[in-house]
């Protein structure tokens, strides 16, 4: 069943066209990598899915409601549940990590503040973050901060997990650590779309592989069609 659809999506940047024609779509419970080569807009297209960069033309459908063309008000219920797990956390310096994860759920649940504590720790726990409720991002590791950042993309249940990078710049403990994450998040039935350079944790979670070419699809398809494919694309995509 599909959970989000894009069509013929086009996106410019002063004349510049970063996307020309991207179609794909994402299935219920599903987990696509996207790869591409640096500056073929991977990310601008996680953006585009969520309000936060304007399309040139296209449509993007969530559960069959085209939202490419809503207002921004509109917007706020779809992003509660087409969640972006930004490259480097997002995470707000000045507040303790307990409000990084309370500030959703204050704004978008009627929960108590007592309802809103359990389920934060019960959240930050689930990610082997126990006991750091009044630290402030700057006293965390870039790998704690991650897992923080993904611990508040999901802390409101959305259907869908936009990863931006959130293997990057980690050492390799940091890293697996994040894919086990991730994979659980997936056994619990979240849809994702991973933004990656990092083919091998790519492999290990994803369902299927899109790579980004020349501003249109240059493969869609499954893990083991990718890794055996006689493509010249594909194949000068993994070498390089």
């Amino acid at each position: 069943m599909k959970i989000l659809e894009v069509k013929n999506l086009r996106k410019s940047f002063d004349h510049k066209s970063v996307h020309r024609d991207i179609s794909f779509h994402l299935s219920r419970g599903e987990t696509i990598g996207l790869l591409g080569k640096s500056g073929t807009g991977k990310s601008v297209l996680l953006r585009s899915l969520i309000g936060l960069e304007t399309i040139d033309a296209g449509e993007i459908i969530y559960q069959g409601q085209r939202i490419d063309d809503l207002t921004e008000e509109d917007l706020y219920p779809i992003r509660t549940k087409i969640s972006y797990s930004f490259q480097n956390g997002a995470l707000f310096d000045s507040d303790s990590i307990f409000d990084n994860l309370a500030f959703p759920l204050r704004e978008h649940s009627n929960l108590s503040e007592h309802e809103i504590e359990v389920l934060v720790k019960k959240t930050l726990s689930s990610f082997n973050l126990d006991g750091i409720e009044e630290l402030k991002p700057m006293d965390l590791s870039g790998g704690m901060q991650k897992r923080v950042g993904l611990a508040r993309s999901i802390i409101l249940k959305p259907d869908v997990i936009l990863y931006d990078e959130p293997t990057a710049g980690l050492d390799p403990l940091n890293v697996e650590m994040v894919i086990q994450l991730m994979k659980e998040l997936k056994r619990q039935n979240f849809s994702g779309i991973f933004v990656t350079h990092d083919i091998p944790a790519a492999k290990k979670i994803c369902d299927r592989m899109i790579i980004i070419k020349d501003g249109e699809i240059g493969f869609n398809d499954t893990v083991e069609a990718f890794e055996k494919s006689n493509d010249p694309f594909v194949k000068n995509f993994l070498m390089s």
